[in-house]
């Protein structure tokens, strides 16, 4: 559980009405109550002292019907306050000021504070505060207008707040040209890591994937983890296998295999801060005499031929430039009948110009991704290089891929848009960015997740 703060801090504005009868609607909390947007029920619980029912919220899986408990006091001629009182699953206090400003006129506004405990992936506490600040600055302003309107007509009106509107525009410019990409792989990606690890660790755990969910409430870890199994167990990994995990991260993916299989396993990295981190982690997993890590480029790998057993990749190809190159390596060192097995970030088969511009290079700019390929430019390549193909699918048909992101409904998508630029932590906004132009990909069916398994024959080709 995460707690979160928000506030908000209005405004005077200006109302036709005695600032003493104003005061007195104020105190008539279940009437002020019908001009709040998203209530459910005010109920009396003791003598000024009201329980608030709000409407249940839904963000993915994420469901809350918040309730808080709060004490209304007349401080003085000017000032209304409510104090938290225990019984809610949240919390709520603040208070309103209202200052006469002639006959029948005064101005009114408020300070409104407000604490959720609610459980939310770290990565996202950031971005989950600053919107949450900007849904409340909505909802206040419409309600402070609401009660204006109430107190001058003596007819309840409920106004709704403003939405978050977003032009239908490019979301963002481009940072890197493909050219660039390409060009600036190696110091690109492994600057990109340098920034984001540290983040996707707190936020993601140690297993820089994604997954299928079996169901509606299965768990990432177990989904991650489900998916390792199913790559090692394809790939006929055993505890006397010597298996190479290419682009392995902090050894998130690698070490589970090292562990689900009993086999020995080399991590091979572009990154020196998570080749480092990694082979810590293996320390500290008493592992390290069947796991190492080291520093390289899987285009140029530092291994002789017929080496490995099993070569696997979680997500990792996309940062290559010349995936052909990398597929041939791995054929390379491959010994013969050995077996490559992984998934992949994909692009679909004929993505449409718009598909380009909205959501693949978004993407890739966003991760340092030089391209895409898509699931049969990938069979193509294995089947150039010598591989038997087995596997290659399109993982929706595992299981549902758009929980990944469940947290980034439209409404949370467009909220995050909406914010000025420079308004979230850069490093937040830049993963965020990229986690919205995944998702909507995904859901628009231009990003697809695919799975992989090929065979190097026991003779060599003629």
């Amino acid at each position: 559980m995460v707690l979160i703060q928000t506030n908000h801090q209005s405004k005077p504005i200006e109302i036709n009405q005695s600032a003493e009868k104003v005061i007195a609607f104020l105190l008539d909390v279940p009437t002020v109550a019908k001009c709040y947007p998203f209530v459910d029920s005010v109920v009396k619980v003791n003598a000024n002292t009201y329980k608030w029912t709000m409407q249940e919220r839904k963000v993915g899986s994420i469901q809350m019907k918040a309730t808080h408990i709060a004490k209304y006091t007349k401080v003085n001629a000017t000032t209304v306050q409510w104090e938290n009182m225990t019984g809610g699953n949240m919390s709520s206090y603040g208070k309103y000021t209202i200052v006469s400003t002639g006959a029948n006129k005064c101005t009114l506004s408020a300070e409104a504070n407000i604490e959720t405990d609610i459980e939310i992936p770290k990565l996202l506490v950031g971005f989950a505060r600053t919107m949450g600040n900007r849904e409340m600055t909505h909802t206040w302003n419409a309600f402070l207008e609401s009660i204006k309107k109430t107190v001058e007509t003596g007819s309840i009106v409920k106004i709704a707040p403003q939405e978050d509107v977003v032009k239908d525009e490019k979301f963002e410019g481009v940072r890197l040209k493909e050219e660039k990409r390409v060009e600036n792989y190696n110091t690109m990606v492994s600057d990109y890591y340098d920034i984001v690890t540290e983040t996707y660790q707190s936020g993601w755990g140690n297993h820089f994937h994604f997954a299928p969910f079996k169901t509606d409430t299965e768990p990432l870890e177990t989904a991650v983890k489900r998916l390792e199994h199913s790559v090692a167990d394809s790939a006929r990994i055993t505890k006397d296998s010597l298996v190479l995990d290419v682009g392995c991260g902090v050894g998130g993916p690698t070490l589970e295999i090292c562990q689900y299989t009993g086999c020995k396993i080399r991590g091979l990295n572009i990154n020196k801060k998570q080749v480092g981190i990694a082979t810590q982690r293996a320390k500290d997993l008493g592992v390290s005499d069947r796991a190492s890590f080291d520093h390289g480029d899987a285009m140029k790998m530092p291994y002789p031929d017929n080496t490995f057993d099993v070569v696997t990749f979680f997500e990792s190809t996309c940062h290559m430039p010349d995936k052909q190159a990398f597929i041939k390596e791995c054929y390379r060192v491959l010994k013969p009948g050995g077996r490559m097995s992984g998934s992949e970030w994909l692009q679909c088969e004929k993505p449409t110009e718009k598909d380009i511009v909205q959501f693949i290079e978004p993407i890739c700019a966003h991760h340092s991704v030089p391209h895409m390929g898509s699931l049969m430019s990938y069979r193509s390549m294995m089947e150039s290089a010598g591989f038997y193909v087995h596997i290659a699918m399109d993982l929706t048909q595992e299981g549902n891929i758009l929980r990944n992101w469940e947290v980034l409904d439209n409404k949370t998508i467009n909220t995050f848009k909406a914010l000025p630029k420079g308004s979230v932590d850069p490093t937040i906004e830049m993963m965020i960015s990229g986690a919205i132009a995944l998702s909507e990909g995904a859901r628009a069916g231009a990003f697809v997740l695919g799975r992989f398994l090929s065979s190097k024959p026991n003779a060599a080709k003629l």
